[in-house]
Order: C-alpha cells, then sequence, then structure tokens
C-alpha cells in the first residue's frame, strides 16, 4: 500500500511543462516592470519623505510632551513630600520646646532658689 501511494505522489509532483503562451506572457510581465523606476518617480519619493518627516515631528512632539508631564508629576509630588516633612518636622520641633519649657517652669516653680 505504500508502493502505491508514492507512486501517486510521485505523479502528482512531477514537472509539468506550463505551455508557450504562459511562459511568453510571464516574461513580457517581467520585462515590463523591469521599465518602471524601483521607487517610482521624483514627486513620489518626495511625497513619501515629506509624510515620514511629518510623522516624526508629530512623534517628537507627543514625546516631548509626555515627558514634560512627566516631570511636572514628579516636580509636584516631591514639593508635596517636602512640605509634609516641613510639617513633621514642624510638630517635632514644636513638641520638644514645649517639653524643654515645661521642664525650667516647673524646676523654677519648685525651688527658686536652688539654680545650678
Amino acid at each position: 500500500m505504500s508502493d502505491d501511494l508514492e507512486k501517486r505522489l510521485r505523479a502528482a509532483l512531477r514537472p509539468v511543462d506550463p505551455g508557450e503562451s504562459f511562459t511568453r506572457g510571464v516574461l513580457e510581465r517581467i520585462g515590463s516592470e523591469q521599465a518602471q523606476p524601483r521607487w517610482g518617480t521624483r514627486r513620489t519619493r518626495l511625497r513619501w519623505v515629506s509624510a515620514a518627516l511629518a510623522a516624526s515631528i508629530l512623534l517628537a512632539g507627543v514625546v516631548a510632551h509626555q515627558w514634560q508631564a512627566q516631570r511636572t508629576r514628579r516636580g509636584l509630588d516631591a514639593r508635596r513630600q517636602l512640605l509634609e516633612a516641613l510639617t513633621v518636622t514642624s510638630h517635632k520641633l514644636d513638641i520638644a520646646y514645649r517639653v524643654v519649657n515645661d521642664q525650667d517652669d516647673n524646676t523654677t516653680a519648685s525651688d527658686p532658689d536652688d539654680r545650678t
């Protein structure tokens, strides 16, 4: 059975001559494609270059805008963190000031003559 399958495959895959008209049509088409310039006319190239340049400028503008927005967000976040740190520091210094002043007031109030 495998011999029969192999024979049928060989028969189906054997080279076939396409004919004279097909060969002539392919050769004519190859000849006409070679006559056309590869990149088209100068005007077509100029349009493509202009479009690519415009797209590049647009992309650069979008990237620059996003970069600036990110930079602004980071700056505002740093400002918020600094203000929060200053507020915490102010509260802690206020507490320390009260503790020091309260101890001085308690010491002077309890024994005014005993100063060292």
